[in-house]
């Protein structure tokens, strides 16, 4: 059976301005998206449009709850303000008639807004990493020409010019496999080996200088120094991450986490059964067991996040569904076109108690303090709220 004429009604109205909203809040987060990493980066136009279509899911994750109770308290409010839900129950008809296919699609909304954020945390992280790391020669002579000096944590540069792709007189400050080196060089080019993750330094007419500027090695003409974007314990740090993993990658990730910690546990224990049985005192008491204790640590925490991913992800889809049964009763007692007001009731208290009650839950998850469902804390606390409203609502 199609639905009645007055559901359909709803429904189109909600789409409408569903989509009329999101567009407008999405560009807005969009910009603010593009604001951050062009001041948190350094970057230029030319890379910042090539990060769009990463920075669209996460413009679009944070954008969709808020898009959602905007809308509902859009068309409920004017339903209610123009005496549009009187004519339904004068007609013999309740007003779930309107509210519960409202409630059918913001579940379908809220399915959907679990796969943004799934993409959001990996697929636009690892696809901004990326473009960031090709474009990493072309920001650093950016940067260069502008300023005459970069520096990060791994290495320091300072040029007398740039000339179209050429730094004249760069003069390289680092380390490689924990030696310091210092590099002055007549003129060089600069390069990405994105398989070593890598800045290459092709110099000519470079010799090594010591601090005191007295060369300590001879020069030559042409020369060659690679230096890492990032560590080998940074690079290995992010890639495990559970927070920019695949919901399809977590239950692999955290078989494979208990196996080694399982594993750590029965090499610590036979070591420790060795020491004791062989009278190693000194063994049992030095510092690499500590190591051992935080490294278990660690390992354990990764593990606990790995449990807590999938229900933060799962609960932070299912905020439109939370969000629109606040907005829809809320609308309809208030009974005022007037959008902005409505919108204001409602995310008020929202802002008051969901926000919070999701962070102390995410929180506690995450430590070990509260299980991993304890990040739906805040969308029960919402949604029960919400149905004890709607219930008064349709009892009136």
């Amino acid at each position: 059976m199609f639905p009645k004429l007055i559901t359909r009604y709803v429904i189109w109205e909600l789409t409408k301005i569903f989509l009329i909203s999101s567009f407008a809040f999405v560009a807005l987060m969009l910009i603010v998206g593009i604001a951050d990493e062009a001041r948190d980066r350094g970057l230029g136009p030319e890379i910042l449009v090539q990060l769009i279509p990463f920075l669209l899911p996460k413009a679009l994750m944070f954008a969709m709850p808020a898009t959602c109770l905007f809308s509902v308290c859009v068309v409920f409010g004017r339903m209610a303000a123009d005496n549009e839900m009187i004519a339904i129950k004068s007609m013999g008809l309740p007003q779930s008639v309107v509210v519960l296919p409202v409630l059918a699609l913001a579940f379908l909304l809220s399915l959907f807004a679990v796969w943004v954020n799934d993409v959001s945390f990996a697929w636009s992280y690892w696809g901004i990493e990326r473009v960031v790391l090709e474009s990493s020669d072309k920001i650093l002579y950016g940067v260069l020409a502008d300023q005459g000096s970069f520096k990060t944590d791994e290495f320091s540069i300072e040029v007398q010019g740039v000339e179209d792709r050429t730094l004249i007189q760069p003069v390289i400050t680092g380390s490689r496999g924990g030696n310091p080196f210092r590099l002055v060089a007549e003129s060089a080019t600069l390069t990405t080996n994105l398989d070593t993750h890598e800045l290459v330094f092709a110099m000519n007419r470079c010799g090594f200088v010591d601090e005191g500027g007295q060369q300590v090695s001879a020069r030559f003409d042409k020369f060659e120094q690679s230096i890492s974007l990032k560590s080998p314990e940074e690079f290995e740090k992010q890639s495990g991450n559970p927070s920019h993993l695949y919901l399809s990658q977590i239950g692999q990730e955290i078989e494979r986490q208990h196996a080694a910690i399982e594993d750590a546990k029965e090499i610590d224990a036979v070591r420790a059964c060795s020491q004791m049985l062989t009278g190693d005192l000194i063994g049992l008491t030095n510092s690499d067991w500590e190591q051992r204790l935080v490294e278990q640590g660690e390992a354990t925490f990764r593990l606990r996040r790995l449990h807590v991913v999938p229900h933060r992800r799962w609960a932070n889809g299912f905020s439109c569904l939370a969000f629109a049964m606040i907005g829809i009763p809320i609308a309809l007692r208030l009974k005022t076109a007037n959008y902005a007001t409505t919108f204001g009731v409602c995310f008020l208290p929202i802002l008051l108690i969901y926000y919070p009650l999701f962070m102390f839950g995410l929180t506690g998850a995450k430590e070990g303090t509260l299980p991993p469902a304890a990040a739906w804390l805040g969308n029960i606390v919402c949604m029960l709220i919400g149905a004890i409203l709607m219930y008064r609502q349709f009892k009136r």
